[in-house]
């Protein structure tokens, strides 16, 4: 009997070593590269997930899809500027485990297993400085604009039509466990599958992989290769969301590594408002903002309107 189970054992460790080595990995972008001028793309068959947005949005819904990487579509005095405000949110908070988010339109920011509204944090500790000003957001603006353009421009879109959309956020993640399932962000997943309102997904990365941080690359899973991005501070990556781009990021094994996450639609009604013109929304459960449940919806104009307690 041990024998037999010794080699049913080898013959298993066989097979999965077989199926790894058969998924050939392909490096889309990597950190060495300067990508220049025209992005790298990638095109893939759409799959049905836009079925119902193609009726609805004929004119927006992705008819060809992909994946496209650019490190000209921001200035790295931008990139540097959007990872100064991702760290003064983030500094106020912080998730317990290994993923922590800051989102300007919700005010959403992990602090432990939990989440909390920002801007009612900040109006509760009365700081004497304003945590965000005036240019911080228009530099915000101005580079998702950008990012909205260049998207429109390679999927034959109508940039008009592109509104930015939840979830829409920073995102720090460290070597440390996961506390919660919302850290698992090392699971492979389909963004449209999460949120039904994305039609694309952009990521700018604010950190260097290999120099601010090890793991952390992006791979999404095709059928007979994985396409590996290599994060690189200024870079932007952006892809339909449907079940064509399945992906996952790698566990970040050492330093910190920063990224905007941006989903954008063809529904208006999923819109985000402008960051400095609404503080919207305090969660009482992780992930409400997310999922739409359980979430007290609060327009705030000004951080004086907004309550001193919070959730």
């Amino acid at each position: 009997m041990s024998l037999k189970a010794l080699s049913m054992a080898i013959l298993a460790m066989v097979y999965y070593t077989t199926q790894s080595n058969a998924t050939e990995e392909l490096v889309m972008a990597s950190v060495t590269q300067s990508i220049t001028g025209r992005p790298i793309a990638r095109q893939v068959m759409c799959s049905q997930d836009y079925n119902e947005d193609r009726v609805r949005f004929p004119s927006c819904a992705p008819q060809r899809c992909g994946r496209l990487v650019s490190d000209s579509v921001i200035t790295e005095s931008e990139a540097k500027h959007l990872l100064s405000v991702a760290k003064r949110g983030l500094s106020l908070g912080g998730s317990s485990g290994c993923g922590s988010i800051l989102s300007l339109h919700t005010g959403v920011l992990s602090m432990a297993t939990n989440f909390v509204n920002i801007y009612k944090l900040v109006e509760r500790q009365q700081q004497k400085e304003e945590l965000f000003t005036e240019k911080d957001f228009k530099v915000y603006r101005t580079v998702t604009n950008r990012i909205r353009k260049t998207i429109a421009n390679h999927f034959g879109v109508p940039s008009a039509q592109l509104y930015l959309t939840d979830p829409t956020f920073f995102w720090r993640q460290t070597p440390k466990r996961a506390q919660t399932q919302y850290d698992r962000y090392y699971v492979r997943h389909v963004d449209k599958q999460q949120s039904k309102c994305y039609s694309f997904t952009s990521l700018l990365y604010l950190s260097t992989y290999g120099q601010d941080f090890s793991g952390g690359r992006v791979i999404f899973t095709d059928q007979m290769s994985n396409q590996t991005l290599e994060p690189k501070l200024g870079r932007v990556a952006a892809f339909t969301s449907g079940s064509e781009n399945k992906h996952f990021v790698e566990r970040v094994t050492s330093g910190t590594r920063y990224s905007a996450v941006m989903g954008f639609t063809c529904d208006r009604e999923c819109a985000v408002k402008d960051p400095e013109s609404v503080r919207p929304q305090t969660c009482a459960q992780p992930l409400c903002w997310l999922y739409k449940v359980g979430c007290p919806h609060l327009y705030l104009l000004t951080p004086q309107q907004i309550l001193p307690n919070y959730d």
